[in-house]
């Protein structure tokens, strides 16, 4: 059974449902969370959010630093994506201070107008806009490549193999 993804919305939210979670994958179906690590160390996070045993149906993992900087691995794709010069892209996306502050930015010169008006806020450009969530989710399903991704982003090539592993054990 495939569910359609759950945004919750903040890391906030989302640490206070991973119990929830867990039971569903305990109970129902096989459960993969991603989550940013914002700079921090994924070891000291997933032991901290998740300090209790949990079922193998359970896949936990965390985007070294922002998720965004998984999509910006994908440089060919995200750069038509997005309507600007491939050049202008990150060469090392995992090593960015702020990927998704990297994304406004390229979105905000982007040559399509309603990537700029919706991925961007029209009232401060460090700031998402009301599409951003929309037109990167529809870049995932529609144009991202992550074996292509994951050979810029070890963060990313690690979830995949773990994807594959996990998607392999539940079949």
């Amino acid at each position: 059974m495939s569910k359609a993804p759950i945004n919750a919305n903040g890391i906030t939210k989302l640490i206070r449902s991973l119990p929830r979670y867990v039971q569903q994958a305990e109970h129902v179906q096989p459960v993969l969370c991603i989550a940013d690590t914002d700079h921090k160390c994924a070891v000291d996070l997933i032991s901290e959010w998740l300090p209790y045993a949990h079922t193998d149906r359970f896949l936990f993992r965390l985007a070294v630093s922002e998720a965004e900087s998984w999509l910006l691995s994908d440089g060919e794709a995200f750069a038509a994506f997005l309507g600007v010069p491939v050049a202008n892209l990150p060469r090392r996306p995992d090593d960015l201070p702020d990927a998704k502050r990297e994304v406004l930015r390229l979105a905000s010169r982007s040559r399509v107008r309603l990537i700029r008006q919706e991925v961007v806020s029209p009232f401060d450009s460090n700031k998402p806009g009301t599409g951003y969530n929309t037109h990167l989710c529809g870049f995932v399903r529609q144009h991202w490549r992550a074996p292509h991704a994951a050979a810029k982003s070890a963060s990313l090539s690690r979830a995949v193999k773990r994807l594959a592993e996990f998607g392999a054990a539940h079949e």
